[in-house]
């Protein structure tokens, strides 16, 4: 196994030693708390930047758009994110892509910490359940980074990271709301202290019963039932620069699937019913200071979640635990009026206990990223990240950002970067239901390089984005079948290659409307077999047309088509199928003031059927909410 070498080492002891010899040219801190609203991110540097100098491909989803999607669950939200794909995946979660590449390629974060889950990979991982385990009723805001940002997340980070950022204490109010359709039923409550001294504090509740759904002909149904989750938010000001956040949060899920006898085309008879229970906790303590030199935060997160579930292949009940701890220190110095440096380290440990697995793994990591300005229009943002794994040895992820701006109305971005992923335990040493082996000792770490180029425009009401991107990954792990029914085994591919083209715009039109549209070109290939890779779309292209009442009567709409052509799939006989389709969608809001609101949805409109990509028909919505 690889080991870490000492001149990369060296290399970057160095760097954080000259940035605490620098700490004496730093100006004053900034006011992190002053950066609201879509036109700032944290995402892409873990510090405030304006969205439009960030060399990323960056989308913000905001609480008023995340509303007028009337999205009562996370896949709502993220229907329309330009160039990722999400859909249901089987009879639990969901499974989506980002640029082409697979589910685990996209790291989930919550307020930028990672979030406990089962950590394996293949065809069910950590990312196939974290969407539907989130109440979407607490969320702020969506921060979507597109492109490689290994050097500053580190693993899973090869096509991006979306960050889920919770509603924080404002002001005393309570919500209370109510959601159902075709596939889930809901409600919500969230009570808001307000500042009580120094005190301030938000707690979240959400009761759900997901519907009995089943795909047509499928030998299985959705997984159904009722779920509940809980958040506890609460802010402390020690001082005026010394500050504490405590978020804990609970989830309990106590559902079941039904199994047929046969498979596609089954008689319908149920053969039996699989549990699905999960207990999930996490809490997080971040402390963020600030002094007249640098910023600094701590923070250490731990999670635990236990599951009990069936198997398609046997009747038995199978436990597993999984544990997760996390410890990161950071600091933002600014060196002088052009130049912001952070630095910092990060601990992060997982274990995985089932009937085949009792293991842990841990990784140190290091890392280094300067925001440095020359001259009024170029902002460069070189990264370089060190990851000392227990079973892998070390790691360099290095990663090079800029932005130009020809005018304040034009810019030119360009950003490249590395990563890798290590195999989870359960990828090493798995078994699937304590009877299919699928683990492989013998596996290496992902491999990911990639890069894209933007060029930005604003006409007047209009703008506008085009980016080129291109991703390669090595050593991909996958799940494969060795032969046989029950014969998987996780295996490392050779290559793995997506490039495409990205076209954003956005244009302002008068009497309230706006006109929204995205295309993606995307060519994604197994290098080693030649073909496209399965679940991605030639061409994408939607068009969302949106009306605000400019007469302030509170009504507004949303409707919006996407269309896929070229979408490739391998049927049960390995064989490749392209299918193209179209579906409407619309969503109808009305708004009393700031304190009432209720809205009715409707996704894929004309009905249409495509089970191979999760299309099962026309699926309504429709909720009510009540602040006092």
């Amino acid at each position: 196994m690889k080991k870490l070498n000492k001149k990369r080492i060296a290399f970057l002891t160095a760097c954080i030693v000259s940035a605490v010899a620098n700490m004496g040219f730093a100006a004053e801190a900034e006011e992190m708390d002053a950066y609201e609203g879509a036109d700032y991110v944290v995402t892409a540097t873990k510090t405030a930047l304006e969205k439009k100098e960030v060399p990323q491909s960056v989308e913000v989803i905001t609480r008023e758009e995340i509303q007028n999607m009337g999205a009562i669950t996370m896949q709502d939200a993220l229907r329309t994110a330009t160039n990722f794909e999400i859909s249901d995946a089987g009879m639990v979660g969901n499974s989506f892509s980002m640029r082409g590449g697979s589910t685990t390629d996209v790291l989930i974060l919550l307020n930028g910490r990672r979030i406990p889950g089962e950590g394996s990979g293949g065809m069910v991982n950590t990312n196939t359940y974290v969407l539907s385990r989130l109440n979407v009723a607490n969320v702020e805001r969506i921060e979507i980074l597109r492109g490689p940002v290994g050097a500053i997340y580190g693993s899973e980070a090869k096509d991006g990271v979306i960050n889920i950022i919770t509603k924080k204490s404002t002001k005393a109010s309570t919500v209370i709301g109510v959601a159902t359709g075709t596939k889930t039923m809901s409600n919500y409550y969230h009570f808001d202290s307000g500042k009580q001294g120094k005190v301030s504090a938000a707690l979240d509740a959400n009761f759900t019963k997901d519907r009995y759904f089943r795909y047509k002909d499928a030998s299985m149904s959705r997984y159904f039932g009722p779920r509940q989750n809980y958040s506890f938010n609460m802010d402390y000001d020690m001082t005026d620069d010394d500050k504490l956040n405590l978020y804990m949060d609970y989830e309990n899920t106590d559902q079941q699937a039904q199994y047929f006898q046969g498979a596609m085309g089954s008689t319908g008879l149920v053969n039996y019913t699989s549990p699905y229970r999960v207990d999930r906790r996490s809490m997080a303590l971040t402390y963020d200071g600030k002094r007249d030199k640098h910023n600094f935060t701590l923070v250490t997160n731990y999670g635990i979640l236990k599951k009990n579930s069936g198997s398609a292949a046997s009747t038995k009940v199978n436990h597993s635990e999984y544990e997760s701890w996390q410890f990161e220190v950071r600091d933002t110095v600014k060196l002088d009026a052009n130049n912001k440096l952070t630095f910092g380290a990060e601990y992060k440990k997982e274990g995985r206990t089932d009937s085949s697995v009792d293991r842990k793994a841990g990784q140190y990591s290091y890392f280094v990223h300067d925001e440095l300005r020359v001259g009024d229009k170029l902002l460069v943002i070189p990264a370089i990240r060190l990851d000392k794994h227990d079973e892998f040895g070390g790691q360099t992820s290095p990663s090079l950002g800029a932005t130009y701006a020809f005018t304040e109305n034009s810019r030119f971005k360009a950003n490249y970067g590395k990563g890798f992923r290590a195999p989870t335990v359960y990828e090493l040493y798995g078994t699937m239901g304590g009877m299919i082996n699928i683990g492989n000792a013998d596996l290496k770490p992902e491999k990911s390089e990639g890069y894209e180029l933007s060029y930005e425009q604003e006409f007047g009401k209009t703008n506008t984005k085009l980016t080129y991107f291109k991703n390669d990954k090595k050593d991909a792990i996958t799940l494969k079948n060795m032969g046989g029914r029950f014969n998987y085994k996780y295996v490392n591919v050779d290559e793995a290659s997506a490039e495409g083209i990205e076209f954003e715009i956005k244009q302002d039109l008068s009497d309230g409307f706006s006109l929204t549209g995205n295309y993606n070109w995307l060519d994604s290939i197994d290098k080693a077999t030649g073909e496209r890779n399965d679940y991605s779309a030639k061409n994408t292209f939607m068009l969302k047309l949106q009306w605000d009442d400019p007469a302030n009567t509170g009504w507004s709409v949303e409707a919006w088509n996407k269309w896929y052509s070229n979408y490739m799939i391998h049927d049960e006989n390995n064989k490749p199928k392209n299918y193209s389709i179209n579906t409407f969608n619309f969503v109808v809001n009305k708004r009393w003031g700031e304190k009432y609101r209720a809205y009715f949805g409707l996704d894929n409109a004309f009905d249409k059927e495509l089970t191979d990509m999760y299309y099962s028909g026309r699926v309504w919505r429709v909720g009510a909410e009540m602040t006092f």
